[in-house]
């Protein structure tokens, strides 16, 4: 299974911040726009894990969402990694997110599940553009998402996510996302 460690932001963060996409190039072109449906702070990407673990696992993530904390958070500003992927921030207690991560990924590691290496720099993705579009669409678009601030909301469960890519009906590839299991944070 494909598994990830997330924070889902609420239906009206959602809503807000899809107004603002929806007006961006990369979404009017077609170019690769991920579906409202899986957005998600990603706190940790656990990769392929053996059905046969997963009861470890889910334990051990257990024990390090009850070391995180909950914290008051907002989708703000944006930009670009890249020519791959254009994302939103996060403004607000990225302390408490920060140490909610670090916190999980201890316990995770304990469970002997290779993790990134990379530093914890918390986003949304919102598009993967795909050529679509101009260089200066794509500059239009990564000053739209500077310019945005969406409305505060509390970061407080954090989500075993299972990834699961599979063909549409005009034969394209997908991915959805499914909730295995949450926990609370303090």
């Amino acid at each position: 299974m494909r598994l990830f460690v997330a924070v889902l932001p609420p239906p009206a963060a959602v809503e807000h911040l899809r107004e603002t996409v929806e007006k961006l190039n990369v979404v009017r072109a077609g170019a690769g726009a991920v579906r409202t449906e899986l957005w998600h702070l990603t706190l940790a990407f656990l990769g392929e894990i053996e059905e046969e673990r997963l009861a470890a696992v889910t334990e051990r993530l257990a024990e390090g969402a009850a070391a995180g904390r909950a914290g008051t958070l907002a989708l703000a500003g944006g930009g670009r990694f890249g020519e791959t992927v254009l994302w939103v921030g996060v403004t607000g207690d990225v302390e408490a997110l920060g140490r909610t991560a670090r916190a999980l990924r201890r316990h995770l590691r304990a469970a002997r599940v290779v993790l990134e290496r990379r530093p914890f720099r918390p986003h949304l993705t919102l598009a993967r553009p795909r050529g679509r579009v101009t260089a200066d669409e794509l500059r239009a678009d990564v000053a739209a998402l500077q310019a945005y601030a969406g409305p505060p909301w509390v970061a407080s469960r954090v989500h075993l996510m299972r990834s699961t890519q599979h063909r549409t009906p005009e034969g394209t590839q997908a991915v959805s996302y499914q909730s295995l299991t949450d926990w609370p944070l303090e």
